[in-house]
C-alpha cells in the first residue's frame, strides 16, 4: 500500500468526487421532482414520496450483506461493477412508464448505492498519504455538496421543463463517463481481508462507534423529516415561487461546498467544535424554520442556508469519525454507517409523509428539531472526549 500511495492518486480522487456527485444527485433528485412525478403518475406527493422511503430501506437492508459478500473483491473492479449497475438502472428509470416500473429501477440504483458508499471513502483514504486524508475526504464530500448545489436543482429544472425521464437519463450518461475514466485512473486496491458475520460482535464492543451510529440515525431522521418535503414546505409555508425554491435548493447545497473547504483546513484542530456545533446548529435551524417564515422571505432563505451548512458539516465530520474509530474494517464500518444514514433518511421521509397528512406541514421542523436536540445531548455526554 505504501507503493500505491506513491502514485498520483488525485485523478482517481477527482473521479470519485464526480461519482459521489452522480450518486447523490440520483438519490436526492426525486425530492425536487415530487410534484412532477405526482402529476405524471396521477398520485399525491405523499404517495410518490414512498419512492424515497423504499430507496432508503433497500440501502439500509442491503449495505452490510453486500459488502460482506464482496469485501474481498479488488476495490477498483467492485467500483466499476457498481457504476455499471447504476448506469443500467438509470436507463431503466428513463424508460419507466409506470410508478412500479420506476420503483423497480430505483431499487437497482439503491443496490448500487449500498456498495458505493461502503467503499468510496475507504478507497479515497487508502490511495493518498496519511497527511492528505482530510483533503481526500473533503473532495469526495464536495461531490455530495455539488450534487446539492447543481445536481439536484438542475435535475429539478430539467424535469420541470423537458420531463423527469430526461433527468435520469442524463445522470446515467454522466455515470457512464465516470465509469470510463475510472478504468484508466483508478489504481487497483486490494479488498478488505476476509470478513464474516463474526466481525460484527467485535465492532459492537466499540462503544464509542455504537454511539456514533445512534447519533447518526437521530440526526439523519431529524434532517430528512423536514428536508424530504422542503419543496412543498417552501411553497406552502414560506410562499416561495418555483424559481426561488430552485435558488434556495442550489444555495442550500452550496453550503456543503463551503463546509468541505472549512473541514479540510480546520477539522484536525477543532474536532469537538465540528461534532457538537453541527448537531446543535441543525436543532436550532430546524426549530426556527417555521418561525423564520413569520418575518420575510429573506429570513427563511438565510435559515435554510444555515440549516444546509449544519447538516453538511455533520455528514463530513461523522464520516471522519467512523474512519478514525474503525480503521481495520473501514469498509464494513462504513457500510453500516451508510445503512444507518438511510435508516434515518427512510424514517425521516416516513415521518414527514405521515405528519404532513395529519398536521400542518410546518410541524415537520419542530419534530426534526426535537430529534436533533436528542442527538446533541447524547453527543455532548458521550462523544466530546473522543479527541484530546
Amino acid at each position: 500500500m505504501t507503493e500505491l500511495k506513491k502514485l498520483n492518486a488525485w485523478p482517481a480522487i477527482f473521479a470519485l468526487t464526480v461519482a459521489a456527485f452522480v450518486f447523490n444527485t440520483s438519490e436526492f433528485v426525486p425530492i425536487g421532482l415530487l410534484s412532477d412525478l405526482a402529476l405524471s403518475f396521477d398520485m399525491t406527493e405523499a404517495e410518490v414520496g414512498l419512492i424515497l422511503t423504499v430507496y432508503a430501506w433497500v440501502v439500509l437492508v442491503m449495505s452490510l450483506p453486500l459488502i460482506l459478500i464482496f469485501s474481498k473483491v479488488n476495490f477498483k473492479y467492485l467500483l466499476l461493477g457498481v457504476l455499471a449497475l447504476f448506469v443500467i438502472s438509470h436507463l431503466a428509470s428513463f424508460l419507466a412508464t409506470s410508478f412500479n416500473f420506476l420503483m423497480a429501477a430505483r431499487i437497482g440504483v439503491a443496490l448500487a448505492h449500498s456498495l458505493f458508499w461502503s467503499i468510496a471513502t475507504p478507497l479515497a483514504v487508502k490511495i493518498v498519504s496519511d497527511e492528505n486524508r482530510s483533503k481526500a475526504l473533503s473532495l469526495v464530500a464536495a461531490g455530495t455538496a455539488v450534487a446539492m448545489v447543481a445536481g439536484m436543482p438542475l435535475g429539478r429544472v430539467i424535469g420541470l421543463y423537458v420531463g423527469w425521464q430526461i433527468t435520469f437519463l442524463l445522470i446515467g450518461i454522466i455515470a457512464l463517463l465516470v465509469f470510463i475514466a475510472l478504468i484508466f485512473v483508478c489504481p487497483k486496491v486490494p479488498g478488505s481481508q476476509a470478513v464474516t458475520l463474526k466481525i460484527l460482535p467485535q465492532l459492537a464492543h466499540n462503544k464509542t462507534l455504537m454511539v456514533v451510529y445512534v447519533v447518526t440515525a437521530l440526526v439523519f431522521t431529524a434532517h430528512y423529516t423536514g428536508y424530504s418535503y422542503i419543496e412543498p414546505y417552501l411553497a406552502q409555508v414560506a410562499n416561495f415561487s418555483p424559481n426561488f425554491i430552485t435558488l434556495t435548493l442550489i444555495l442550500f447545497g452550496a453550503m456543503g461546498i463551503i463546509c468541505s473547504f472549512i473541514f479540510s483546513s480546520k477539522f484536525d484542530n477543532h474536532e469537538n467544535f465540528f461534532i457538537l456545533g453541527s448537531i446543535l446548529g441543525l436543532a436550532i435551524f430546524l426549530l426556527s424554520l417555521h418561525l423564520a417564515s413569520w418575518a420575510f422571505k429573506g429570513t427563511s432563505f438565510i435559515n435554510c442556508l444555515l440549516w444546509g451548512l449544519s447538516f453538511s458539516t455533520f455528514s463530513l465530520t461523522f464520516q471522519a469519525l467512523i474512519l478514525k474509530l474503525e480503521s481495520e474494517y473501514a469498509a464494513i464500518a462504513m457500510s453500516i454507517y451508510s445503512a444507518i444514514c438511510n435508516l434515518g433518511i427512510g424514517a425521516g421521509a416516513f415521518i414527514g409523509s405521515h405528519l404532513s397528512s395529519i398536521a400542518p406541514i410546518y410541524a415537520l421542523g419542530y419534530v426534526g428539531s426535537l430529534l436533533a436536540l436528542g442527538a446533541f445531548l447524547l453527543s455532548y455526554k458521550k462523544l466530546r472526549q473522543i479527541f484530546n
